[in-house]
């Protein structure tokens, strides 16, 4: 029997995993590759990695830096400069796996991480001089996007599956610190609750024979991580599910959610509102949200769902602004 072998070529890209390099080159990770896009002479240029498969991969066209890691065991981070694809450091973390999100700055030599299992660690890495800044573990955290408060290197915004935090990096000199600011969601209905203090149970001053008000944690007998992250099973409560978010010039986030809702999030106060209550009526409620882009005059979000719609201070609009 004969065999006929056919050299094809497939390439193919995620709608979430690309960005731009510069005002006309967008760059997204296809394999072993990454593809850098000529919009207007339509020419593609490879850049390989060596160790085989990309992983999380980020650009960032104020700089026109691309970064990506491997996927091998203890992934390596590669910082590369466009138009020269020259390689100007490699970012190199302990006890990790894999790399699943990486963040530039919009300003400063900033990079922000995140590794999945076993430690699920954010860390933020000064790329320029090869410095690990600052870095915490979110133990059993999936991740789905992060990035940086264009206006303020030292805000970031952690996005999971159903929780948003915000992280701020404090700094004293040459010392750094993340600090973790959670932000509740509001409910599946898109209804926002008044928060709860979940960490004592109802104060029983009036009776002292109870003795002193503890931690539920610790009357649950826990401690460590499991007992800073530990809620009661009666006060679990189904949240929205974060999908798409970008921030505003007022340090605002403006967050789709799989549910259709769109919100909007005080990284300041970790406060939340409702900005879109409901999808428009042409669309299906319920609807997930899957980008958001803030257009330039700042006073208009276009979502894109099946079908792009626009939100504003006077409502949202169909198929444009």
């Amino acid at each position: 029997s004969s065999y006929e072998f056919l050299d094809i070529w497939v390439q193919g890209f995620s709608d979430k995993n690309f960005g731009f390099i510069n005002d006309q080159t967008v760059c997204y990770p296809c394999g072993n590759y990454i593809l850098f896009l000529d919009i207007e002479t339509k020419k593609t240029r490879a850049l390989q990695c060596q160790t085989g498969q990309v992983g999380a991969f980020a650009a960032n066209a104020n700089s026109q830096v691309l970064a990506f890691s491997d996927r091998k065991l203890n992934p390596i981070i590669y910082i590369y400069t466009f138009p020269e694809l020259s390689k100007p450091t490699e970012l190199k973390g302990s006890d990790v796996l894999d790399y699943t999100l990486l963040s530039f700055s919009f300003t400063g030599p900033y990079l922000a991480s995140y590794s999945s299992i076993p430690e699920f660690v954010l860390s933020v890495w000064n790329w320029q001089e090869n410095i690990l800044l600052c870095s915490e573990s979110q133990p059993g955290l999936t991740g789905t996007s992060l990035s940086f408060n264009p206006m303020n290197w030292q805000q970031l915004c952690f996005v999971a599956e159903s929780s948003v935090t915000i992280w701020h990096v404090e700094r004293c000199k040459d010392e750094h610190h993340l600090t973790r600011h959670p932000v509740e969601l509001p409910d599946g209905h898109g209804t926002v609750t008044p928060h709860e203090d979940l960490f004592f149970p109802p104060s029983r001053n009036d009776d002292p024979y109870h003795g002193p008000d503890l931690p539920v944690s610790a009357i649950a007998g826990l401690e460590g991580d499991e007992a800073e992250t530990f809620v009661p099973r009666n006060c679990i409560k189904t949240s929205v599910h974060p999908t798409a978010h970008c921030w505003t010039a007022t340090s605002e986030i403006y967050m789709g959610c799989k549910e259709g809702y769109v919100l909007a999030i005080d990284a300041e106060k970790y406060s939340v509102s409702v900005l879109q209550q409901k999808a428009p009526p042409v669309l299906r409620q319920g609807q997930p949200i899957s980008h958001l882009l803030l257009l330039g005059n700042l006073s208009c979000l276009l979502c894109y769902m099946p079908l792009p719609f626009c939100a504003h201070s006077e409502g949202c609009q169909n198929g444009g602004c």
